[in-house]
């Protein structure tokens, strides 16, 4: 019995059924490939679905925060107009595709104030960017971890 019935926990079973009990049973070299590379596919997204949200409600609040700072040194239009958008509804929901909607506006915010950083020329700004941005890339890795490229 699965007690703890999550997608990250469902997908985990999903995977070890298809290594376990399917995976002996193949003979042909080409299927049981498939059949890794497919069940590759499925344990990162159960990494991803065991923490999606969070990261990326963690990274919309940074995102907005960077633009708060640029608009607030800079009083950039744009960036002000991308802050209002990404704000303009509540984030209380933790409804995916709210969450995905929100923070795709936080992106659109933090690609409009590290413009308005780099035409200011504000140094420590775009570093502050470029920081940001290297937390997203941690975050991918995190995701891909366990992917392996198999049979090239």
């Amino acid at each position: 019995m699965i007690t703890r019935p999550t997608t990250d926990v469902l997908i985990g079973d999903c995977c070890r059924e298809l290594m376990e009990a399917i995976l002996p049973g193949l003979t042909d070299e080409t299927l049981k490939l498939r059949l890794v590379m497919a069940e590759t596919v499925l344990r990162n997204a159960a990494v991803r679905a065991a923490h999606e949200i969070a990261w990326m409600r963690e990274e919309t609040a940074a995102l907005l925060a960077y633009a708060d700072q640029v608009a607030a040194r800079h009083g950039s239009e744009p960036v002000r107009a991308a802050l209002a958008a990404a704000q303009a509804d509540p984030d209380g929901s933790l409804h995916l595709a709210d969450v995905t909607e929100r923070y795709e506006r936080a992106g659109l915010a933090f690609a409009a104030a590290l413009a308005a950083a780099q035409e200011a020329g504000a140094a420590d700004l775009v570093a502050q960017a470029r920081e940001l941005l290297r937390g997203r890339i941690a975050t991918e890795k995190q995701i891909m971890a366990t992917y392996q490229v198999v049979g090239r």
